[in-house]
């Protein structure tokens, strides 16, 4: 059995930035950048991104205090002394290749994506664009050369600050070279170019030329609200409206691909979704059909392109569920074969440390064919169109 787990996660230690001593001079210690209120690795920083839906669309004079938002469960993961670990699980744990692969091998992954939460909350966070790039250029070689021993199997996710397009192919380009197979986009245009204009077509090219594959993150996409449901004075109804549609954003980037001709224009494309739920996505795929269809024409304006929206998504998109009952794949192997695609977010509080065992349970009454394809085949089809397949190492035990 060949397993691809999309999804993990693995941090810099809190010293890293002594490997690159003038970036570290010029990073602040606080963020966001131009409003800052936290400082990364404490409970401030989870508080912040579980509210940034509505909280920060209002002045920070009028906020509800951040430290108001920090739970109790949010102070044990982050005591003084920094992220803990619990049961095995961490938010912010430091990079261990070695000890990783025995994890990997226990549960028979044989190839693992490695995502940064430190890489993608710099991103949002750095609005210095020169600033940005710098950072995710340090992060990215730190990322890759600790893992480097075990290239074929760890797989870091290249972080990205999208402000200068012909940096990101560079990048790219750079980190390809470095074992990477994926690379981070944002529903957030610093540069004010979304994913369909022409310009952005050179990262598309880039993409599929290098065998890469475009990953959207749910910490890359801050759904957006109406400032008017932070008008309250329990933290908890602020948090709870924010994270009402993690998905919000991840549907219009969605239709700005479909609809933008961009997996019309770059056939061998992928948009990998993790973290955003999957439940959405069929209804989602639906309501882009009927707006693609004949009889939308009249109010929507003609709809040009030779395929239907859902027959892009199945060929171009694969979604991730999280490692819980409540994201069960198998109404997505009915209606988008081959689209729900394995992930760990392993070691994430919200994740697994055993994810093929919780699948396996889950998924007992799926078919063999189906099983392959959520937990590899999927995505080594993606890889293979690109003409770059995915490595094969000797064997996960």
């Amino acid at each position: 059995m060949y397993v691809y787990d999309v999804d993990s996660h693995f941090e810099p230690p809190s010293d890293w930035l002594d490997a690159f001593p003038s970036l570290k001079r010029r990073l602040p210690e606080l963020f966001p950048q131009h409003e800052p209120e936290f400082a990364l690795r404490g409970p401030e920083q989870f508080a912040y991104f579980v509210s940034d839906g509505i909280r920060p669309m209002v002045p920070q004079t009028d906020r509800v205090p951040l430290e108001r938002l920090v739970t109790p469960f949010l102070r044990a993961m982050y005591p003084d002394d920094g992220p803990a670990t619990i049961n095995g699980h961490c938010q912010h744990p430091t990079v261990d290749a070695d000890a990783r692969i025995a994890a990997l091998d226990a549960q028979g992954i044989a190839v693992q994506n490695v995502i940064s939460g430190a890489g993608y909350t710099l991103m949002r966070c750095l609005s210095d664009p020169e600033l940005a790039r710098d950072t995710a250029r340090a992060l990215n070689t730190y990322l890759s050369d600790a893992m480097s021993a075990h290239r074929d199997r760890l797989l870091p996710v290249t972080v990205t600050h999208f402000d200068e397009l012909d940096w990101v192919v560079a990048e790219l380009t750079r980190m390809r070279a470095r074992g990477s197979r994926a690379f981070h986009v944002t529903t957030e245009f610093s540069n004010n170019i979304p994913p369909f204009h022409p310009d952005f077509d050179k990262v598309w090219s880039a993409a599929t030329d290098l065998g890469m594959v475009a990953v959207l993150h749910v910490g890359m996409m801050p759904p957006r609200y109406h400032p008017a449901y932070s008008n309250t004075d329990d933290p908890s109804l602020i948090t709870r409206m924010s994270t009402s549609q993690s998905f919000q954003a991840a549907q219009v980037y969605l239709n700005a691909m479909v609809f933008g001709g961009v997996f019309e224009r770059h056939p061998n494309l992928t948009l990998l979704l993790c973290e955003t739920g999957i439940d959405w996505l069929e209804f989602a795929v639906a309501n882009m059909d009927g707006r693609a269809a004949p009889a939308s024409a009249a109010l929507l304006g003609p709809y040009e392109l030779p395929l239907k929206p859902s027959e892009y998504i199945q060929r171009n998109v694969r979604i991730s569920p999280l490692p819980q009952p409540a994201q069960s794949p198998v109404r997505l192997f009915e209606t988008l074969p081959g689209v729900a695609v394995f992930s760990s977010d392993m070691p994430h509080f919200e994740g697994s440390l055993a994810p093929v065992e919780f699948w396996r349970g889950e998924l007992a009454d799926v078919d063999g064919h189906r099983w392959d394809a959520f937990v590899a085949g999927s995505m080594a089809d993606a890889y293979a169109r690109m003409g770059d397949p995915l490595p094969k190492p000797v064997a996960a035990a």
